[in-house]
């Protein structure tokens, strides 16, 4: 290898950071990402005919007003503080480092994390647990 080719991640520090959407916008585009994990669907379709869309969208107000700003100013400092020190390149890299490449099988390639939504019994709440 010539020494203008350079190591494999001499540029990580020059490439764009992935955007972090506002708060309002991640929001504005959770109902339609959510209404296929609905029980029900309304006849006309319209999401918002839905009891569980309805339930969803008062915890998406709630989520707004209480817990998501915190939330979302967490987030920020924590890809500001990566971009500064120059160990994280992007908010979502050490979930991408965790989910795909820290697992330790002979065919990685094939290895897809995903989530399991869970309702709780006795607390009505929801919780994602990583795989």
């Amino acid at each position: 290898m010539s020494s203008s080719q350079g190591s494999t991640y001499a540029g990580q520090q020059s490439l764009p950071r992935l955007p972090i959407p506002t708060l309002e916008e991640t929001l504005e585009r959770f109902p339609s990402t959510v209404s296929a994990l609905l029980s029900s669907t309304s006849s006309n379709n319209d999401i918002n005919d839905n009891k569980e869309m309805k339930e969803c969208l008062n915890e998406v107000h709630k989520f707004l007003t209480t817990d998501g700003p915190t939330l979302q100013k967490l987030l920020i400092e924590y890809d500001e503080k990566g971009k500064e020190e120059g160990n994280v390149g992007s908010f979502i890299e050490e979930f991408w480092t965790d989910a795909y490449l820290a697992p330790d099988s002979s065919v990685v390639m094939n290895l897809n994390p995903f989530f399991v939504l869970e309702v709780c019994i006795y607390v009505m709440c929801y919780s994602v647990t990583m795989f």
